[in-house]
């Protein structure tokens, strides 16, 4: 008794388990099987003719069960039978869902024409799914009892069936671009529909009052049915015993038709990785035939029980109901409910499918494969993840073993095997194959097989490298699909046919000969192989264009002759002009460049009056005294006003009566202390305002643009100086030794008149500021780091009194 319990249980479940969409995980990586497109259409097999033959080419199913497996309601201890039903409503989700998919080809054609790929089929479809609830399964197996805890209210959404049989007929073309890189494929189907039926809407709680126990039920329901031979009236559905079809009119005359489309890629990024996607069976179907809406509005219904005495027999003759009170209780929920059920047309969408993989090659003949898998139904998304290893085992076997994570079960080890023998090629793929072994413990059953005719295959392949000798331009050397069966043994992209340096990694310019430096220049021609250079100097490196390599350039960064060793010199005195103290002039090397160009004996760097014939005692500049003070006018600082030798010249003075005569006095015409050299002193408040002014001017990078953040502390200067009419300003630019001395002393001049001319838009006249710049001549600090290059690069600012 017990084993025809356990038999009778698992019948009525595996049934259930018997009711996920068509998945083909495992299909997805067998290459060699033309039923592969069902998967992405541009996923072309290698044979040029490929003919499935009729029922037997592609043969599917795909059961699926994503709340429970058998092993989670029974199982034994011992030999006792044992019923789990907490174990296994801990195992569903709050929606679950049961179905069976399967496919059969009627007929399938694909030929290759070049680049082109072509394809037809026509293929019968049947998938069924049915939706169910948790609660329900708790209603079931506890009563309506156990919700109280949870507040008594048992929901009973989701309840529902989706079922079809529609007929697909499709057109394919697939084309390899990009120098076979790229392919890309898409599908245009036309979907003949025979039956359906969809449940719309299943909104339906069950509530229990804690007090009482009257049950409240909920509900909205909305079906639509099409194809199914009944008779409709306007309140009720009855078997229709009159309905007659020929086969020809069921088969071929049906006014339910649909479209879809069908769309992949397939891309090869290099010899190792490969990427491609798809989207499959985006469409719909039109359904008119027998077309029916069954509709409940949202109502409400109240159960308080039923009186015992309905059921006992009664010694009232005069009552003369004979009806059950089951009857009453039916009469009241269809009372309640009151379905409408009108004839109408609907529209039902395909559910459509997503892969994405990327494929990284560990051999000619083997890879690993990544695919992520994921459809559309009723508005979720329902994913799944596939792991497989793929090897194609010379040219009669190809085989894919996969683990797949769906329907939240990782127990999926899936399996695929193609043979090829000669044109006869039968194949076998499950994404499942525990579950022949152990269906009480699998959610998912999924088989894909049959047979075809494949033509258009070499059946040699000498080198065994898995490309056929008529395809294979080095049959006797084993080699790459990309490159005709010839071998790449550097593994620069080029084959060693085509490649003048087959054992070193080259580039396509050089014929596969190497150019390390990517300079345009093949390093058996290159002097400088690892550093780019330009042709006329060997592949040399010439930083400064001055035609001599930055190697045998003394100054790689500033252009000069070969006379200078690249060294720049102005003045072609051989004297370069870091080193000549008169770059514009031509002069000696013994002088320093300096030439005497007065011809008095002095050159032009000791040479005071370098235009005037002078004595050497006068520094070659000649004697005069104007003033008539007995001191020589180039020693006298006061040349037309005679003074005392002592004085050199200048007579005592002191014009601004500050008690520091003139000749001492720094500030002769502005009064100032003795201790500051007759100038006068700036205060606290003073001195901040120039610091700041200093400390915050910044320009943009190698150009004479103050920023923005530098105005506010010039603002306070310009304030400053017209509160100080008697002042004036020393505005000096300096810049770093980095670059050409030329440029830089510019930039030293472009920034310091900058500051000028933005303290000037503050109203102050030009007269009060007296530039100077100096470029990389007075550094403050060593110009061998950074930092010190960052402190020589400034502005410096200061007071002039007269």
């Amino acid at each position: 008794m017990k084993s025809k319990i356990f038999l009778l249980t698992s019948i009525v479940i595996f049934l259930g388990l018997c009711l996920k969409a068509q998945s083909d995980l495992t299909m997805y990586n067998m290459r060699v099987i033309p039923q592969v497109m069902y998967t992405n259409p541009a996923m072309t097999p290698p044979s040029k003719v490929n003919i499935g033959l009729p029922l037997i080419s592609s043969n599917y199913l795909n059961v699926f069960n994503s709340g429970f497996t058998y092993k989670s309601l029974i199982h034994f201890d011992g030999d006792s039978l044992v019923v789990d039903p907490d174990n296994m409503l801990k195992k569903l989700a709050k929606r679950n869902w049961m179905g069976v998919h399967t496919n059969i080809d009627l007929l399938s054609v694909g030929i290759r024409v070049k680049k082109n790929y072509f394809s037809f089929n026509a293929t019968e479809k049947i998938y069924m799914r049915l939706g169910y609830p948790r609660d329900f399964m708790q209603l079931v197996w506890k009563g309506n009892g156990s919700f109280l805890e949870s507040g008594g209210t048992a929901d009973m959404s989701g309840f529902g069936v989706d079922a079809s049989h529609y007929r697909e007929y499709g057109i394919g073309y697939a084309r390899d671009l990009m120098e076979e890189k790229l392919t890309v494929g898409g599908k245009v189907k036309y979907l003949y529909g025979m039956e359906n039926i969809q449940t719309q809407k299943a909104d339906l709680t069950l509530h229990t009052d804690p007090e009482n126990y009257t049950l409240t039920m909920n509900s909205e329901f909305n079906l639509n049915f099409a194809g199914i031979p009944v008779l409709v009236t306007d309140s009720t559905i009855k078997g229709d015993s009159t309905f007659k079809t020929t086969a020809t009119d069921y088969l071929f005359k049906k006014p339910n038709h649909g479209f879809g489309i069908d769309l992949g890629a397939n891309y090869k990024i290099n010899d190792k990785f490969r990427v491609s996607a798809s989207v499959i069976d985006l469409g719909f179907i039109k359904w008119k035939e027998n077309a029916t809406n069954v509709n409940i509005a949202k109502s409400s219904f109240k159960f308080e029980g039923i009186d015992i005495k309905d059921f006992l027999p009664s010694n009232d003759t005069t009552n003369k109901d004979t009806t059950s009170p089951w009857d009453h209780l039916l009469d009241s929920l269809v009372g309640t409910f009151n379905p409408t059920i009108k004839q109408q047309s609907y529209s039902t969408p395909l559910i459509t499918r997503f892969y994405l993989a990327g494929n990284y090659n560990l051999s000619e003949s083997s890879d690993v494969g990544l695919l992520f898998h994921g459809e559309i139904y009723k508005g979720a998304f329902r994913p799944a993840v596939s792991v497989s290893i793929n090897n194609r085992l010379g040219k009669i076997m190809s085989t894919s073993v996969s683990w797949s994570y769906v329907n939240r079960s990782v127990a999926n080890i899936g399996l695929g095997v193609a043979l090829n023998l000669g044109p006869l090629q039968w194949y076998m793929v499950m994404d499942n194959i525990l579950a022949p072994f152990i269906p009480y413990a699998t959610k998912n059953i999924h088989v894909h097989g049959g047979f075809n005719l494949t033509f258009g295959r070499v059946k040699k392949d000498r080198d065994g490298d898995g490309i056929f000798d008529k395809d294979d331009n080095c049959p006797d050397v084993p080699g790459l699909v990309e490159y005709a069966g010839c071998p790449d043994t550097d593994g620069d992209k080029i084959p060693d046919v085509n490649d003048k340096c087959p054992d070193v990694p080259g580039v396509p310019l050089f014929a596969g000969c190497p150019d390390t430096d990517n300079d345009g220049i093949t390093d058996s021609l290159d002097a400088c192989p690892e550093i780019a250079g330009i042709l006329e100097l060997e592949g040399c490196p010439d930083r400064d264009g001055d035609k001599i390599t930055d190697a045998k350039d003394k100054c790689p960064d500033q252009a000069g002759p070969r006379t200078t060793q690249g060294c720049p010199d102005k003045d072609n005195d051989l004297v370069i002009d870091s080193e000549d103290l008169c770059p514009d002039k031509p002069g000696d090397a013994e002088h320093k460049g300096c030439p005497d160009s007065d011809a008095d004996g002095l050159y032009d760097n000791e040479d005071r009056c370098v235009d005037e014939f002078g004595p050497l005692e006068n520094f070659g500049c000649p004697y005069g005294d104007l003033d008539k003070d007995g001191v020589l006018d180039r020693v006298d600082r006061c040349p037309d006003t005679p003074g005392p030798v002592e004085n050199s010249g200048c007579p005592w003075g002191d014009i601004d009566g500050d008690g520091v005569i003139d000749n001492e006095d720094e500030c002769p015409k502005t009064p100032g202390p003795a201790e500051n050299k007759g100038c006068p002193v700036l205060d606290k408040a003073e001195e901040e305002v120039l610091k700041t002014a200093f400390d915050n001017l910044e320009f943009e990078s190698a150009k004479a643009i103050i920023k923005g953040k530098s105005f506010p502390s010039l603002d306070s200067l310009a304030s400053l100086l017209s509160r100080k009419p008697e002042w004036k300003l020393n505005i000096a630019g300096h810049t770093d030794n980095v670059g050409n001395r030329t440029s830089n002393i510019a930039l030293s001049k472009s920034r310091a008149e900058a500051v000028r001319n933005y303290l000037k838009t503050k109203g102050l006249e030009d007269e009060r500021f007296k530039i100077e710049y100096f470029g990389p001549d007075k550094p403050i600090a060593p110009n061998t780091t950074p930092e010190g290059k960052q402190k020589n690069r400034r502005v410096e600012m200061g007071v002039i009194f007269e």
